[in-house]
């Protein structure tokens, strides 16, 4: 009988756990089929409502079961925005009734992302009229055109849809005009500065008599690109004739009216600016602010450990850049007669890619050959209006072909040229996405994955590997035949760099939190040798237009030395630079937070 009774109780222990296995096996595979039937759903969605940003996520997306046979270019409405926040509500909702315990590694880290992605676009759903579609640095009149001349034509469709997206820039800017006017009815109007910029911009971008003798960049890049489908003979020449009439008719008939339109909406809307002072003077502004810096920065840090941080920082630099220049007396005489050794952007990108090698990991192999990179120069037309240089994000299924454009207004050069085809290029941006596209298709990773922006870790990674090129320039120039006085200048100006994106930082806290006001940004930036007024000016309107946009870069840059001291210490004597540039690049873009935890449970 005990033999029996003990026979029963160990059959019993036994049968318990398998049907417990059983149980999370289906209960996994049921948990893996929601979420990816969500995720997918979320994917396609997106895709569908945005034909302009689909054609820079995927080149061809009838393979990822998206049909093409149309375009579309979002339009704003009060109604479209109140069911976005609805649409993010019943996401949310359903990403909570699938528990991530039960996801394989890379669909429980998307959960996480997503769910807390999502979380905060929810919350700032809340500040409806807080955010500036036309901010003058980075707003859709002068990104429109650029994603415009930059769109890929690889088949007839392609042009068919570029066509239908010119078609409907009218309603997507009136629909802008819409949401100005009820900004302005909320009492939160863009400055009168700002909207003086934007009234230029729009009246100048779309010049009428470029475009009326055919030799506006839009005419241009359209006709070069038709001709290349031509020598492929993806078009007859006969097509290639009606489609460059009819973008010169959408461009005289549409384009340019709507533009002039959107300039007439602001000048009538100028009067109605309350403030011209930052987010803190708005009612909800540093509540709103406070979730914008998170949001943009990746850090959960609040805003006094922010501001210590960048203040302890700021401190740190400024004792190295006293030190330097005291054991180099005539440091800022050094570079006078030494003519530096690289001029084409092409040479410097070559020179980047090789000494990076020992500091950061090789992209894995791709069968249809290593990226090329091709350097344009910003239109004229658009110099005024574009950052110093950026980079192109090519599609996830096509990043072979990059694009770097540098603004020539400033005429980077030497030092100033190499840092930057550094930022935009090897070992940043560039290699950043090649590298994070290779190994998402390697490893099978999601593709909502590329839904998700995180602004702090990608441009902190950018000004990461900026600073880190300066010593890459130093050996250059040692290399060939650089004074020791000359690599000291590097690194001043390296320095001298640091601080200043740092102190911007410190400021766009002060006067979108704190909120102080021109006279006390003027006097701190006298204090810091910055004394003309024009130049003073300058900085504290782009600031005040652009919130959170130098910690975006700065905080990400010092997140990521954080980071790396924490590698050091978890990893002792197994730590290398490689070995931690690896890892942030594997994981991918995401809060830093989330990034820590993904990084040091590595052994």
């Amino acid at each position: 009988m005990e033999k029996n009774i003990t026979f029963s109780r160990k059959k019993k222990i036994l049968i318990l756990p398998l049907s417990v296995i059983l149980c999370f096996f289906l209960i996994a595979g049921s948990s893996t089929l929601c979420f990816h039937t969500l995720t997918d759903k979320l994917f396609r969605d997106e895709m569908a409502g945005d034909t302009l940003s689909m054609h820079y996520i995927l080149a061809y997306p009838e393979d990822y079961g998206i049909p093409e046979d149309s375009a579309v270019l979002p339009v704003y409405s009060r109604e479209s925005q109140t069911a976005t926040g609805q649409d993010l509500t019943k996401a949310i909702r359903r990403l909570k009734t699938i528990p991530a315990v039960f996801l394989p590694k890379d669909s429980r880290l998307l959960h996480s992302l997503l769910t807390d992605y999502l979380s905060t676009e929810a919350e700032l759903q809340k500040y409806a009229y807080y955010s500036e579609p036309l901010s003058p640095s980075s707003g859709i009149q002068s990104q429109l055109p650029i994603l415009l001349a930059e769109y890929t034509f690889r088949s007839r469709q392609d042009v068919k849809n570029y066509l239908s997206l010119l078609e409907q820039i009218p309603a997507c800017l009136s629909s802008i005009g819409t949401y100005e006017r009820e900004k302005a009815a909320a009492g939160l109007f863009m400055a009168d500065c700002s909207a003086d910029k934007v009234i230029t911009q729009c009246r100048t971008i779309m010049d009428p008599d470029l475009i009326a003798t055919e030799r506006h960049f839009l005419d241009t890049t359209f006709s070069e690109r038709l001709a290349s489908l031509t020598s492929e003979k993806a078009i007859t020449a006969a097509e290639a004739s009606a489609y460059h009439k009819r973008n010169h008719e959408l461009l005289s008939e549409s384009v340019l009216p709507a533009y002039q339109t959107l300039a007439d909406t602001i000048a009538e809307l100028k009067e109605s600016s309350h403030n011209s002072r930052g987010l803190s003077h708005f009612p909800q502004g540093r509540e709103y602010y406070t979730l914008l810096l998170r949001q943009t920065t990746g850090s959960s840090r609040s805003i006094p450990e922010l501001k210590k941080m960048l203040a302890a920082r700021f401190r740190e630099d400024s004792r190295s850049f006293s030190e330097l220049c005291k054991n180099h007396p005539d440091i800022f005489t050094a570079r006078s007669d030494y003519i530096f050794p690289l001029a084409k952007p092409e040479e410097i990108l070559t020179d980047l890619s090789q000494r990076m090698r020992d500091d950061f990991p090789p992209l894995l192999s791709d069968p249809e050959g290593m990226p090329s990179c091709t350097v344009k120069n910003v239109s004229e037309s658009l110099e005024n209006y574009c950052s110093p240089a950026f980079y192109l994000t090519p599609p996830i299924d096509d990043f072979r072909s990059n694009t770097i454009y540098i603004n020539q207004k400033d005429n980077p050069e030497g030092l100033s040229l190499y840092t930057t085809l550094a930022h935009e290029g090897y070992p940043g941006h560039l290699y950043q996405t090649v590298y994070h596209h290779l190994y998402r298709r390697e490893h099978k990773q999601n593709p909502a994955r590329n839904l998700l922006h995180y602004g702090g870790y990608i441009e902190g990674w950018g000004y990461y590997t900026e600073m880190q090129s300066y010593q890459y320039c130093r050996e250059l120039v040692t290399e060939n035949g650089g004074s020791p006085e000359l690599s000291a200048l590097y690194e001043a100006s390296r320095l001298n760099r640091t601080m200043q994106l740092c102190l911007f930082s410190l400021l766009d806290i002060a006067i979108h939190y704190d909120g102080a006001d021109p006279e006390q940004v003027s006097r701190t930036l006298e204090n810091m040798g910055i004394t003309d007024k024009t130049v003073i000016q300058n900085i504290y309107e782009y600031i005040v237009e652009e919130p959170a946009t130098y910690p975006k870069y700065y905080i990400g840059y010092l997140e990521l030395l954080a980071l790396k001291d924490q590698a050091k210490t978890a990893w002792g004597d197994n730590y290398s630079d490689l070995r931690f540039h690896q890892a942030v690049l594997d994981a991918g873009p995401m809060p830093f937070d989330i990034l820590e935890k993904c990084i040091l449970s590595e052994k």
